[in-house]
């Protein structure tokens, strides 16, 4: 497999939890070339070289594990020993274990990602959970497996003006189409199909991307085709037996460039 080329990296913890059982389906079948618009011919790449689908969270970790070490090398080079170089080495290490430690377990108990714009994109009791790192940019990447085996990556980028994607959604999608090269599918917001945003949508040979209207942020999201083409085999638990998908009202305050819901006052002005 094969990702796109824009990312960067830094890890950050957010939690853990507890994941049950889950069993696996039938290989899928790889899905035909892709159609109609939003078709990218060749398939996209993405860093760090090696990441591909079906990785475990360990080995998603080593691959950063080399990323941190070459981005911190010039520092040690530069560190005075003793305890510059040992609080470097200390940085190092705990920047090496946090994405590790920020496993999230989707498994019969609530987590705190439902209150984010991420609802919606895991189920629970289906063997899923997830992990997190932020770059010094601000950009966020999440990690989705199933039964520990990668099969999505949300990316998370503040948009702002003079910045490579722009400063909102309709920017953002002109610099993606030139990236890859193809107009995007539309997909309007529509809350029973369970999208609460706006999207672009692209499709190359193995991969289906999405860049997500959040307002200030941009959701750009990379699914594996032959999981997100067959996902009821995987989430044979439907998604209504664990907690309530993402509302209209979650959606609303995740696209206000504050982040902070309006509020809105019902009660009528007393007469004196």
């Amino acid at each position: 497999m094969k990702f796109s080329r824009f990312t960067a990296v830094i890890a950050l913890a957010i939690g853990a939890g507890v994941l049950g059982a889950a069993e696996e389906p039938a290989l899928a079948k790889d899905p035909p070339p892709p159609s109609g618009a939003g078709a990218i011919k060749e398939s996209m790449q993405i860093s760090p070289k090696g990441l591909k689908w079906g990785l475990s969270l360990e080995a998603v970790a080593k691959l950063y594990d080399k990323v941190i070490e070459d981005e911190m090398l010039p520092l040690f080079r530069k560190a005075q020993p003793g305890l510059e170089l040992d609080a470097l080495s200390d940085e190092q290490k705990n920047r090496k274990g946090a994405l590790r430690r920020s496993r999230i377990d989707f498994g019969s108990t609530p987590t705190g990602v439902d209150q984010s714009a991420l609802k919606g994109e895991y189920s629970y009791n289906n063997g899923e959970s997830m992990a997190v790192m932020t770059a010094t940019s601000g950009t966020k990447r999440n990690f989705f497996f199933f039964s520990d085996k990668l099969w999505k990556i949300y990316d998370e980028h503040k948009l702002k003006k003079g910045g490579n994607l722009g400063e909102n959604f309709q920017e953002a999608v002109k610099a993606l189409t030139q990236r890859f090269g193809v107009a995007p599918k539309m997909l309007p917001a529509d809350y029973d199909k369970g999208r609460p945003f706006d999207e672009a949508e692209w499709r190359d040979p193995d991969k289906i991307i999405r860049a997500v209207d959040r307002g200030s942020t941009l959701g750009v999201v990379y699914t594996d085709r032959k999981v997100q083409e067959d996902l009821p085999r995987y989430r044979k638990n439907k998604f209504n037996d664990g907690p309530d998908p993402i509302d209209k009202d979650v959606a609303s305050v995740t696209k206000k460039g504050d982040d902070k819901p309006e509020k809105k006052s019902t009660d009528k002005p007393k007469k004196k």
